[in-house]
């Protein structure tokens, strides 16, 4: 199956730029669709709330390190939001620099490891290669990160199995 995809400026503030994923034909980014699945009154209310104030604090400060929990493969920058013990709900995002955070998908946490879960996986393993893609594309120099920005060409093609 053949999935395409950009990634688009969602907000900038004065220490980081927030980035997300929007698939092709797709009306909503995917933070935007994560932030659906979740009205005001879920069940969920007081895990989404830990999640704004971890991003609101992310958008003062910069998305540093130790803000994320790591959650693809070493070094290829895909985390979880947030870091705190006990909260099912998890936003998946893609840290590029302490200025440049790309977010994805997430959901309730319903297995043990995100691998194990069929409605977190696909959303962990979209930005484990979509970091992929962008190192790929830093190297042979058609995106270039300049600050807060993401600089080239930021649509990719993506083929899974059926």
């Amino acid at each position: 199956m053949r999935l395409e995809y950009t990634i688009e400026l969602l907000e900038e503030y004065e220490n980081v730029n927030f980035y997300s994923i929007r698939l092709a034909g797709e009306e909503l980014t995917e933070v935007e669709a994560f932030f659906e699945k979740f009205p005001i009154g879920s069940e969920y209310d007081e895990e989404i709330d830990v999640i704004i104030s971890w991003i609101d604090k992310i958008a003062e400060r910069g998305a540093l390190e130790r803000y994320f929990r790591p959650e693809g493969r070493y070094g290829d920058g895909v985390g979880v939001i947030p870091i705190d013990i006990g909260n099912k709900v998890r936003l998946y995002c893609l840290r590029l620099s302490d200025k440049i955070l790309v977010f994805g998908n997430g959901g309730v946490k319903d297995a043990a490891r995100w691998e194990e879960s069929e409605e977190l996986a696909p959303y962990v393993k979209l930005l484990i290669d979509t970091s992929r893609f962008i190192s790929s594309r830093i190297k042979d120099g058609t995106i270039v990160l300049v600050d807060k920005e993401i600089v080239g060409n930021l649509n990719f093609t993506r083929y899974e199995e059926e």
